[in-house]
């Protein structure tokens, strides 16, 4: 256990890619045992119940896909995909919209930029439905995610905040350039 724990930090020579995949899962590696620590530390303190709920939480929380639209909309194929893919593998949809419109941090969008997003959100609302319906379906949790980044910036935020994302999957168009900018496996279908 402690050689796994001591891989997730080495830095071996080598691309830059796998030095991202190792910066990510160290990230994920870091989070669990901080949780851990703090259900050890109530568990101590005479907290058990309140250490078991950290520990149970923990283990049920799913691993997740970030399903890419093409913008404001998801493919049937892509949607149907997804979600037989999410219940085979008993993993959580993240559905991913991002309008493009922001291209730097911090976010900072004009009047007219604000109008459009605004556009954007309730079209991408729409455009989900066909996948909420079918995830709900299937027993398949899921979550619906708009932002105004560009998608490369989109899914390195997205990695941060949520955790435990496996894989990336969009239409080819949506997930161009996100190859080689992914800390993850990034799976494209071409139609």
């Amino acid at each position: 256990m402690i050689k796994r724990i001591k891989g997730l930090f080495s830095r071996s020579p080598g691309d830059d890619k796998e030095i991202v995949v190792r910066r990510k899962k160290r990230t994920d590696a870091i989070r669990r045992l901080e949780r851990y620590a703090e259900a050890a530390g109530l568990a101590q303190g005479g907290a058990r119940n309140a250490a078991l709920e950290i520990v149970r939480r923990d283990l049920q929380e799913r691993p997740k896909i970030l399903v890419v639209g093409r913008g404001p909309n998801f493919s049937s194929r892509l949607v149907e995909y997804a979600v037989g893919f999410a219940k085979r593998m008993a993993y959580e949809i993240v559905a991913v919209n991002c309008a493009g419109l922001a291209h730097r941090a911090p976010q900072r969008l004009n009047a007219y930029q604000k109008d459009l997003f605004q556009q954007f959100k309730g079209r991408a609302a729409r455009g989900v439905e066909l996948l909420a319906a079918r995830a709900t379906e299937q027993g398949v949790p899921f979550q619906h995610v708009v932002r105004p980044d560009s998608v490369e910036h989109c899914v390195r935020e997205l990695e941060e905040e949520i955790g435990r994302v496996h894989f990336v999957l969009g239409e080819a168009e949506a997930t161009q350039g996100l190859r080689m900018a992914a800390s993850i496996p990034v799976y494209s279908l071409v139609e």
